[in-house]
C-alpha cells in the first residue's frame, strides 16, 4: 500500500486556499477589478485581506511541489522541517482562528514530522 504524499496533500490545500479565498472575497475581486489595478490594495481593510489570502495560495502549492521533491528523493531533514514548520503554523494559526483551515497544517506537519524521525534511513 503506498502512503498518502505530504506534499500532495499540501498542493490540495493550496488549491482549496484559492479556491475558498476566490468564493469568500468575490466582491472585493470584483471591485478591485473595475478600477486600476495599480495601487489598489490599501496596507489594511477588505482588500488587503482578500490579497493576503490569495497570496498564500502560491506559496501553499509551491511548498507541497518542494515537499514532493523532497519526499520522491529520501530528504529526510528537508521533511522533517517542513513538518516542524507546518505544525508550529498550523498550531497557532488554529489557536487564533479555530475555525480555519489551519488544522489541516497541523495534520500534515504531523504525518511529516513521524515519518521523517520513524525512517532508519537518516
Amino acid at each position: 500500500m503506498t502512503r498518502a504524499s505530504a506534499g500532495r496533500l499540501l498542493q490540495v490545500v493550496g488549491i482549496a486556499h484559492g479556491a475558498i479565498g476566490a468564493v469568500i472575497y468575490r466582491d472585493v475581486f470584483a471591485d478591485i477589478g473595475r478600477g486600476p489595478v495599480l495601487g489598489s490594495v490599501p496596507d489594511r481593510g477588505d482588500r488587503a485581506a482578500a490579497f493576503w489570502f490569495l497570496a498564500a495560495t502560491p506559496t501553499l502549492w509551491l511548498g507541497g511541489r518542494l515537499l514532493r521533491s523532497a519526499e520522491e528523493h529520501g530528504d529526510l531533514p528537508a521533511q522533517r522541517a517542513a513538518g516542524v514548520v507546518l505544525a508550529a503554523v498550523g498550531a497557532v494559526g488554529t489557536v487564533a482562528m479555530p475555525k480555519s483551515g489551519f488544522p489541516s497544517l497541523v495534520g500534515i506537519g504531523g504525518v511529516l514530522l513521524r515519518r521523517s524521525l520513524r525512517s532508519t534511513d537518516a
